[in-house]
């Protein structure tokens, strides 16, 4: 497993010219009713060199993991794993569903609607990287 959370996160941005999907789990402000420390930040998941997509745009208590080739249901064309691309799997509900890209990136950072996939701000910093597959 790479990565397991309780927190709702979004499609946030899809950049098909740079074949780039953003999932963001967003901050909670202190004046919002279910604030506390642990959504206190954002979680962002950036991930690169997509070639399928089949999560819904709304998806919560998450547990993501990578699968070999063999575990891709049947009805996913295995020529999108091409070029080393890697097979994401995201459970939630007792439902799965599939990414396949070159990699990803889970991170933490109080960013208020900046992110470095949709605005191009490759620049900005991560507070905390949780994970990463490969540098991207």
């Amino acid at each position: 497993m790479i990565y397991k959370s309780n927190r709702y996160f979004r499609i946030w941005a899809y950049t098909a010219s740079h074949s780039s999907l953003l999932l963001r789990s967003n901050m909670l402000y202190s004046d919002h009713d279910d604030y506390s420390p642990e959504n206190s930040f954002n979680v962002d998941i950036e991930i690169w060199d997509v070639t399928y997509i089949g999560i819904p745009v709304f998806i919560n208590n998450i547990e993501i993991k990578e699968i070999a080739i063999d575990s891709l249901p049947l009805d996913i064309d295995k020529n999108l794993c091409k070029f080393d691309r890697k097979i994401f799997e995201i459970s939630a509900h007792n439902k799965k569903y599939y990414i396949i890209s070159g990699g990803l990136l889970i991170a933490t950072n109080h960013w208020d609607k900046e992110d470095r996939i949709f605005d191009n701000h490759l620049n900005l910093q991560h507070d905390k990287i949780i994970f990463s597959t490969n540098a991207n």
